[in-house]
């Protein structure tokens, strides 16, 4: 009796954090389709929730970060690093390594500019994947992010049989996500009084960022709408897994007691 308990146990605890954090996403999706984009002018002295949409830019010290796959600069990037494992009949990607930097950039909506602060934000950008197989050795800057970063190794071994010659190792994913400079993009943060600007600059007085008096930080390499739909596949995909593993939890744990 204690397995079928036990199963349950998981099943529930997995489900219901799943279910949880797809109600998160469905959450964030709601704020942005219930709110529609300002003119940046309009945050000149503002304060509070706002949703703008532009060209994002350097700040006017020019300042970029560089991605560490591509060694493209630009004004933010997410980057993760996956292995395929597999054990039996199971197989899944395991996460290695992830992260994320930026710098503060300007959204321009063509009549004005505002600076944005992205630390902290929940970013959604478009992905680029390198895949690489064992045994194959990996690109340059691959290579040099793999040598300087503990906890994950190339997969370039091999055992050579004479006749053959077998690669070992797993096949492993490089994903970076990148805002570059002069690429449409959308914001929804919290609007705070920033330093005072030049007479004459269409930069208002203003700094857009995380805050307590918004609900979510969202930075999106794509429209409103084009961001809302990134969000919602992904969260009724785990509302889905996460309920259906709360009714199967569920229904174990009700066999064993009845």
């Amino acid at each position: 009796m204690v397995l079928p308990q036990l199963v349950a146990t998981v099943f529930l605890i997995i489900g219901s954090f799943v279910l949880f954090r797809g109600g998160q996403e469905l959450r964030t999706v709601f704020h942005i389709l219930g709110n529609d984009p300002v003119p940046v002018r309009s945050l000149d002295g503002h304060t509070g929730p706002v949703e703008i949409t532009g060209t994002a830019v350097a700040h006017e010290e020019g300042e970029t970060v560089t991605a560490p796959f591509t060694g493209s600069e630009c004004l933010a990037y997410t980057y993760e690093v996956e292995e395929y494992r597999s054990s039996g009949k199971h197989s899944h990607w395991e996460t290695l390594d992830e992260g994320q930097d930026g710098v503060d950039f300007v959204v321009d909506d063509g009549n004005a500019r505002v600076r944005v602060n992205p630390d902290g934000a929940d970013v959604r950008f478009e992905s680029q994947s390198v895949t690489v197989s064992p045994g194959t050795e990996l690109p340059e800057r691959l290579a040099d992010y793999v040598e300087r970063t503990e906890g994950v190794e190339a997969q370039d071994g091999s055992v050579n049989l004479l006749v053959t010659e077998i690669s070992l190792g797993n096949k492993q994913r490089f994903t970076e996500r990148r805002l570059d400079v002069g690429e449409d993009v959308y914001v929804y943060g919290q609007a705070m009084r920033g330093p005072a600007t030049e007479w004459g600059s269409n930069l208002v007085d203003a700094i857009v960022g995380d805050g307590d008096g918004t609900p979510v930080f969202v930075i999106s390499d794509t429209s409103e709408r084009g961001t809302a739909r990134r969000i919602v596949r992904g969260a009724i995909a785990e509302v889905t897994f996460g309920l259906v593993a709360v009714l199967i939890g569920a229904a174990v744990l009700l066999s064993v007691l009845l």
